[in-house]
């Protein structure tokens, strides 16, 4: 058996970015904020365009609404689909401050150490 064939190759989400369809696994709390309510939720993952949510409420089909996360300002979002206590939401906008933690996390030189 070659060398070749023993090596696994990776696939690259399909995106503009070569990061821009990942998924990165969070478990963050975070809130959902809806016509002036306010909705505790833990955003269990993200992407740069949105986000599935575990949430007690929730909202209507086609709402829109605010994700607030830690260090990241309010996300402007509309509700994508329901089940079961979880949601996901698709972002306004393609969020870069996602691609950016992709790019940290994924990036094997920031896990070298540097003296």
């Amino acid at each position: 058996m070659k060398t070749d064939q023993k090596i696994r190759r990776l696939r690259r989400p399909v995106g503009a970015a070569p990061l821009s369809g990942r998924r990165l696994r969070a478990n963050w709390p975070g809130e959902v904020r809806i016509a002036g309510a306010k909705i505790a939720c833990t955003v269990l993952d993200v992407s740069s365009g949105g986000a599935s949510l575990k949430i007690e409420a929730a909202p209507e089909a086609g709402a829109e609404l605010w994700l607030v996360v830690e260090n990241v300002g309010p996300v402007a979002a509309a509700l994508a689909w329901s089940e079961n206590g979880r949601v996901g939401i698709r972002f306004s906008e393609e969020q870069d401050w996602v691609l950016t933690l992709c790019n940290q996390r994924f990036n094997p030189a920031a896990w070298l150490k540097t003296n």
